[in-house]
């Protein structure tokens, strides 16, 4: 005997897959195995299927699905019949706190349901989808997931991009690189200051040899104790596979694209892995390509303003407005980021000549940010 419910989450899936959720698509899909569903006549139709437990609840259908505030999980509890809906209440309720969105499926018309079942569905949190002339229909919406996933992004952005944005105090990239080399590869005979001093020549000094080491933290390559991070043992071993050496003097004059172009894609690896760097880029993508400073910075604010507020101004808790003068500036942004930014490939804008002067004296309606042209690749 074919089982009813198996039936109406047939139905649920193809019109999932079909139409989306809440008016967005749907990444993802599994169905519960339950033996009904496995041993149905289309459970061809319903896989993948996997037994689908949440804290001790089993959702019929588990889905991701991709909405403006990012990509949320929702669980859905299918009945098949409008009769189960206290039931089918109470088994969605329990799965609320493992997914972002819970849902009750019934097969029947919005106009079936009792106007208790939509007051029990507002109160629980959970939404409620019906059968309406053969096409499903979210007829409650469900709760708002706490914490919002977009805030919470947003939140780990501003964690993860603003110190990084504003702390990076040495201009090449090679340097930040080489401290997660000798990380790695030195590690565990002698402290990072020491191996820095000993291979890496081109920092004369404790303090800079400090700021690359504070800067590989802050891109992710070492840990707070300064030891390589899996990120910064991966980019050891990539920068081993292409034969770096320590104690081989690059020439930094020349920029690194043109000096070692497979070093440079090991540096738009790990910058571009920052939120501050991927603002820029995304930014510039989207108008063009190539932007005087002020314009850049207003139009990131219009992006993503705290992060954007952070990156560009020297003064955090000013506003980002057209007509931004030189002192209003973070130097550290149009000088020794910018560069990182240019010798890693990710600019085809240096540093500005007023840019690495006093405050004063830089000329920011002068300094453009313009994406590298995209080249055609090459098949053999």
């Amino acid at each position: 005997m074919v089982s009813p419910e198996a039936q109406v989450v047939r139905s649920l899936k193809h019109h999932l897959l079909a139409h989306g959720l809440r008016a967005s698509r749907i990444l993802h899909l599994l169905v519960d195995a339950d033996p009904s569903y496995v041993h149905s006549p289309f459970a061809h139709e319903l896989e993948p299927m996997t037994r689908l437990t949440l804290e001790g609840a089993r959702p019929d259908i588990l889905c991701s699905v991709a909405q403006p505030e990012g990509v949320l999980v929702a669980g859905i509890e299918v009945k098949a019949s409008v009769k189960d809906w206290v039931k089918g209440m109470g088994q969605a309720h329990r799965y609320r706190s493992g997914v972002h969105h819970a849902y009750l499926a019934l097969p029947s018309p919005a106009s079936d349901l009792h106007r208790s079942a939509l007051t029990m569905a507002r109160d629980n949190g959970v939404g409620i989808l019906a059968l309406d002339d053969k096409r499903w229909v979210e007829v409650a919406p469900p709760a708002d997931p706490t914490p919002l996933p977009r805030i919470v992004s947003q939140a780990s952005a501003l964690l993860e991009g603003v110190p990084a944005a504003r702390s990076l105090q040495l201009n090449h990239p090679l340097n930040y690189l080489a401290a997660a080399f000798l990380a790695d590869r030195e590690g565990a005979s002698r402290p990072l200051m020491e191996s820095l001093a000993a291979h890496w020549k081109d920092l004369s000094s404790d303090s800079s040899r400090r700021f690359a080491a504070t800067g590989a933290n802050m891109l992710g390559l070492l840990d707070l104790d300064w030891q390589p991070t899996v990120e910064g043992r991966t980019v050891a071993d990539l920068l081993a596979a292409l034969q770096f050496n320590p104690d081989t003097r690059y020439d930094k004059r020349k920029r690194l694209l043109e000096v070692h172009a497979a070093f440079a894609a090991v540096a738009r690896f790990v910058l571009l892995r920052q939120p501050a760097v991927r603002l820029i880029h995304r930014t510039l993508q989207e108008r063009g390509g190539s932007l005087m400073l002020p314009e850049l910075a207003v139009a990131a604010g219009q992006e993503d303003l705290a992060l954007a507020t952070a990156l560009f101004l020297a003064d955090p808790s000013g506003e980002l407005k057209q007509g931004l003068r030189g002192p209003d500036i973070n130097p550290s942004t149009v000088f020794k980021l910018k560069q990182n930014l240019w010798h890693a490939g990710l600019l085809d804008t240096k540093a500005h000549g007023t840019a690495g002067k006093q405050a004063r004296d830089y000329r920011p309606e002068e300094d453009r940010w313009t994406l590298p042209p995209r080249t055609p690749r090459t098949t053999s």
